[in-house]
């Protein structure tokens, strides 16, 4: 089967089901894993539907209710979300980009957290809506239907007017020697700056983000705080990073 044949494919699977796993379209599809994983990439960077962990939802369908039912909102997500929550002080301010760990993380965020949110993600400030001590400020732009977020000079403009006591940042991938690094140029520029207005950096990572490399590096992994993951930081996963001035939650 071609390329294009088992992308259409997945896009109706999706337009039906609304939500698939890579698994499945494995089995549909006859094809490896990382096969499937691929083509959701591509389907993903042309914004035609969203790469989550272990599948794919439909650009509307992102909840962690709703992946649920997928198996998505698992329980590496739940570690990871109980961990940051650690870092996060009432009153402070918090910013957030793109991307669905941010997204399950604050919309776990405890209904009495007394902050302030600043995101480039509307999905993420709609899901913030249930929180009425949570104050929330979508920073303006471009709106880029293929990741869902607010991009552009406004967007930059807009982070001149912030200081951040804690900036989360969403990745593609994380290299003990190449850094952290995503799969959009533009979008690596904003984060960028969005690191340069918060006096920490925090970055949440599922698995297999681990030890892979994108095309457009963020930063360095000694320029991240705090590095966040589902594992025991003893783990032999993680001993390249046991040498940073990072500090392994």
């Amino acid at each position: 089967m071609l390329k294009e044949e088992r992308q259409q494919l997945i896009l109706e699977k999706l337009g039906t089901d609304k939500k698939v796993t890579l698994v499945e379209l494995g089995q549909i599809l006859n094809v490896s894993y990382d096969s499937v994983r691929r083509d959701v990439i591509e389907l993903e960077d042309r914004g035609l539907l969203k790469k989550v962990h272990g599948g794919a939802i439909a650009n509307s369908y992102l909840s962690m209710k709703a992946s649920r039912g997928l198996g998505i909102a698992n329980n590496e997500f739940n570690i990871i979300t109980k961990k940051a929550q650690k870092l996060i002080e009432n009153h402070s301010i918090v910013l957030m980009d793109g991307g669905t760990t941010n997204f399950y993380i604050a919309e776990q965020l405890p209904k009495s957290l007394e902050i302030t949110v600043v995101t480039n993600n509307p999905h993420l400030a709609t899901a913030l809506a249930e929180h009425p001590k949570i104050e929330v400020i979508l920073l303006g732009g471009s709106f880029y239907k293929r990741y869902q977020i607010t991009l552009g000079n406004k967007t930059m403009q807009d982070l001149e007017h912030i200081n951040a006591d804690l900036y989360f940042m969403g990745i593609n991938s994380i290299h003990s020697q190449k850094g952290l690094a995503i799969r959009q140029y533009e979008e690596s520029l904003l984060k960028q700056k969005m690191m340069s207005v918060a006096k920490k950096t925090v970055s949440c990572v599922i698995e297999e983000k681990m030890n892979r490399i994108e095309n457009y590096k963020v930063c360095d992994v000694d320029d991240l705080d705090y590095l966040v993951t589902s594992l025991n930081p003893n783990e032999k996963i993680l001993q390249p990073f046991k040498g940073k001035s990072v500090e392994i939650l």
